[in-house]
Order: C-alpha cells, then structure tokens, then sequence
C-alpha cells in the first residue's frame, strides 16, 4: 500500500500536499509517450507519487517502469511546478496539491507494457496535436512549451 493510500484511510478525500514526478519520453519521430488513464480516460504523461525516503530521481524511474514497462536512462530535470495548476481532484474525489517535478529520459530502453490497473493505453503523440488531457497535464505542457522544452523548441535541440 502506498503512502497516498495510507493518508486517504485517515483523511478521506481532503487536500493532501505530495511532492509528484513525471517523465518525458520522446521516440526517434519526435513524438512524446502518454499514457491514458484509466480513472479520467484522459492522457497525461507516465507519473506518480514519490513515496517517504524515496529520491526524486528514483521515484521518476520506478513510476515510468510500473506504468509502461520502459526503464529510464539519464534523467534531465526541466520543470518544478506548484500552484493552482497543481491542484488536482480525482473522479473518486480525492483531492492532492502536488509539488510536480518533470523530467526527460535522454534514453530508454524496454517495451511498452500497459498491464497494470491504472493505464488503459500508451502511445506517441506529436506535442503540438495531443489528445485530450486533464487540467493538470495541459498547465504542465503550456509550461514546457513556454519554456522551449519540447522537442524541436528549445536552443539545446537540434
């Protein structure tokens, strides 16, 4: 059981404040990996909660792992994000403020696998044309745009 599980038990569906990790990974087309939720039916980018004495780094890469089966390589921090683009409700009505941390995967290796109870499906997608995701993961990719973090945007691509 998770810490979030362990907290809901004894809160229910209040606000709890987590810190949350997100990992990018683009294929050889240029295109980025989401993941479709099975909760929402939304698309986002594979991710979770960073557990009690777990690293940052490592929680990006055991999420990755548990929701597509792929193993990060490097990891390149491009985005730490808190506010009220981090508030997020739940359908089942847990409510989370995440301190959100993204990250990049210069390399990858594996194949997607999405058995596990909370991805429907994983595909690529062109980070200019993405399908329909929740508030949360659209602030984020308005955030890395910005930023010129998306692939072919910022001065370190080429």
């Amino acid at each position: 059981m998770s810490y979030i599980e362990r907290m809901r038990r004894l809160v229910g569906t209040e606000p709890l404040v987590g810190a949350g990790v997100g990992v990018l990974v683009w294929n050889d087309q240029q295109q980025v990996l989401l993941q479709q939720r099975s909760d929402d039916q939304t698309w986002c980018i594979p991710g979770g909660g960073v557990e009690p004495g777990e690293e940052l780094e490592d929680a990006a890469r055991r999420e990755l792992h548990e929701e597509t089966g792929l193993h990060a390589g490097a990891l390149t921090l491009l985005s730490a994000r808190s506010g009220p683009d981090c508030f997020i409700t739940y359908p089942n009505g847990d409510q989370v403020q995440v301190i959100s941390l993204t990250y990049r995967a210069e390399s990858w290796t594996g194949t997607l696998n999405p058995a596990n109870d909370e991805t429907v499906a994983l595909d690529f997608f062109n980070p200019h044309t993405l399908p329909a995701m929740n508030p949360y993961n659209q602030a984020l990719f308005t955030h890395l745009a910005a930023e010129g973090h998306l692939r072919g945007e910022g001065p370190d691509e080429g």
